[in-house]
Order: structure tokens, then sequence, then C-alpha cells
């Protein structure tokens, strides 16, 4: 990973063209051929247990995904029960990576094992060797069937802090879920030998970082990259300047931008082609939204997650999704799963919309979404009636 450091002279990109950029780098709507191809194309898919509509992995996947690609074939296109195709670890947030990164993340292994909250040696010793002595990795059921309980951090047991830490040093990995439960094995089984052995210095991997954060987010500031894999600002910062990103400035932004260096996002800067217009709820964890303040910036969407507000202070609803139409989000879905029912229970427009647009658009994603995941619509605003069987 060579640094670099090579004089550019400043792009000037338009509010048009950033958001085409985000778009379009984060990868078109129903332009990906599979969900591993989303993986490496966003870099990082956050994880989220709840399930509402459905796992925030599967939707950040199906937002990409053709109308015809399924959400039960996705985890095992994410996850394999043989060498490590991706790895979970923490940013701000449980998120699962391409494995091809495992290097990058070596400052963050390094960092949990000097962790003051970190268990003793002798217990983290003895929670690796059962996964060890394991033929194929175990949950964390199995493991707490044999390890002591004591309580910790979170209300968490013991053997779920000790293993967890375990996790965010590398010294366990998980690569693989079977019902939607990690698999907690030893990484000379499952991550290939060369990404294990590789060491990269500390410069390497925040230009690694910085780079590969910057294709995944087509523009960005330094405190975006940042925020994408959690890093503190400045090395951020040394990441971009010695990297790959170009020098960028966009109009009405208050700080400096970075693009990226891939021919597509210059042609873009450029002249921003009318992005196809395939409607798609967009979940509140996915990459384009996950960094409110970035889509504020952007798409000027204000977002805000009320899942765990009471009913009564909530705005929208319980769980809302982005309606994305090409480049721009022209508001918002309140939606949930009942059974075999896909419910649609809410719709918001931006101000300043069309509304005969937006409903159309909300149909329409909630079409796809719908067939998608194999169950019956059921629209159920005021705003709108529609009732269709998409199973």
């Amino acid at each position: 990973m060579p640094l670099h450091n090579s004089p550019h002279h400043t792009i000037i990109v338009s509010p048009e063209a950033a958001r085409h950029l985000a778009v379009t780098a984060s990868h078109l709507p129903g332009q990906a051929d599979e969900p591993r191809t989303v993986l490496r194309r966003v870099g990082l898919i956050q994880l989220d247990a709840l399930t509402r509509v459905d796992r925030a992995h599967r939707l950040t996947c199906l937002a990409r995904l053709p109308r015809t690609a399924r959400a039960g074939d996705i985890d095992a296109r994410l996850w394999s029960r043989g060498e490590a195709i991706s790895f979970e670890t923490y940013t701000h947030a449980a998120a699962l990576i391409p494995i091809e990164d495992w290097p990058l993340f070596r400052l963050n292994r390094l960092a949990a094992a000097q962790r003051r909250d970190a268990p003793g040696g002798t217990e983290l010793a003895a929670v690796t060797s059962m996964v060890r002595s394991s033929d194929h990795g175990l949950t964390l059921a199995r493991i707490e069937e044999t390890a002591p309980r004591a309580g910790g951090d979170w209300d968490w047991s013991e053997s779920k802090r000790i293993t967890e830490h375990l996790l965010w040093r590398g010294e366990v990995v998980s690569t693989d879920r079977r019902l939607n439960r990690r698999i907690y094995d030893v990484p000379e089984r499952r991550i290939p030998a060369d990404l294990r052995d590789s060491v990269p210095t500390r410069a390497q991997v925040l230009v690694g970082l910085a780079n590969r954060a910057i294709r995944s987010l087509g523009i960005a500031t330094a405190t975006d990259v940042a925020r994408h894999y959690n890093l503190v600002p400045a090395d951020a910062g040394f990441g971009l300047e010695h990297g790959d990103a170009l020098p960028a400035r966009v109009e009405g932004w208050g700080s400096p931008a970075w693009l990226s260096p891939d021919p597509e996002a210059a042609a873009i800067a450029a002249s921003p082609e009318p992005i196809p217009e395939d409607p798609r709820f967009i979940g509140p964890f996915d990459p384009l939204i996950r960094d409110r303040d970035r889509s504020r910036r952007i798409f000027n969407f204000d977002y805000t997650f009320e899942a765990y507000k009471p009913a009564t202070k909530r705005t929208y609803g319980h769980y809302v999704l982005g309606v994305l139409v090409g480049a721009r989000f022209v508001g918002r879905a309140d939606v949930r799963r009942d059974g075999r029912v896909l419910a649609v229970i809410g719709v918001f427009p931006e101000p300043g919309g069309n509304l005969a647009q937006f409903r159309d658009a909300v149909g329409t994603a909630a079409e796809t979404l719908a067939e998608q995941m194999g169950l019956t619509l059921e629209i159920r605003s005021s705003t709108t009636a529609l009732s269709t069987d998409c199973g």
C-alpha cells in the first residue's frame, strides 16, 4: 500500500453532481448482480437485529438488487461455512466487512487488546480453547453452556463479554451465521493465510481505509470518512491526503471535499447524467443515510430513527424507510411486516414535491420490496390505496 501525496487541482462539484456521485458509488438501485457485489461496493454493511420489515443487511442489499432477487437468498451469499468471504466486526456499530479488508482493521484489533475493560487472560484463553476445539465453530449459546456466568457490561453474561472481546481482538472470528446466529471460530480456520499474515503499518492502514471509503462514498469530507469507519478525524484526513482521493469543493458545503479517483466519478462530477428512476425503499442503516449529517448535506434529507421513541413522540413512525427516486429522496414511508403481508401504514412526501409522483414512487418501491420478500402488499395510508399480491 504505497503512500501518495501528488498535487491535484481542486475539482469543483455541483450539489446535483454530489448527489449522483453518492448514489452511483453506493450502487444504482437494481443494478447489482448479487449480494456479495453489494458488500464489496459499499465496503461496510451495518447489521441490526430489528426485524419490523427485515434485517438491516437484507434491506441494504435488496435496495441495490433487481426486483427478481429474493431476500431469503441473501445470507448464504454474504457469509460462508468454509473459508471466509466476509467478517463481522464493530465500527460504531456491528458491521459486515469484505474479507479482503481484513488487514485494514489491524489497528482496531490492536486497540481492542489494550482496552482497560478487557477480561483476564485466563478467561480469554479458556473461551479461545473452547472455540478451537470445536469442529466447525460454536454459537454463543453453545459457549454459554459451559462458560461461567458472572454478569458483565450491559447485563451480558460473562461468557458473552469474553467472546465479544475476542471478536474485537480478532482472536476469534465470525464469518458464518446460521439461523441469524453468529458462528464463532478461530481465524486460522477461516481467514485466508495471505490476509491473516498481512501486517500493514499504521500509515498503510489509514491510507487503505481512506481509499476504500472514498470509493464507497463517491464524494465525502474527512469527517464523512471518519464516521464511515469510526476513525479519529485527523487519521481520516491523513489517509485522504496521502491516498488516491482527489481534492474537491462542493458548492454550499462548508468543508473541503474529496472525490473518488475512479474515472466514472470524474465524469459524473463534470457532467452528471440522469440516473434511471427505479424507486426503492432505503433502510435506516443503509450507507446512503446511516450518517445523518451527510444525508442532510448531500440529499437535504433529514432522517431520524424513531423506533426507540415512545409512540406519542414519533413524527413519522416506528420503522421508516426513505423513498429514493434517481438521486433524490422524495419522502419516507412507515413500513412493517405483518405475517405474510408487507404493510405501508404511513407515507410522508418531502416538502414541495409532486404528490402524485410521490404516490407512484411509494407504490413502485413497495411492490418491488414485497416481491423480493415474497409477501402480499397492502398500502394502508390515507393518501393512497393499493393492494396487490406480490408473492
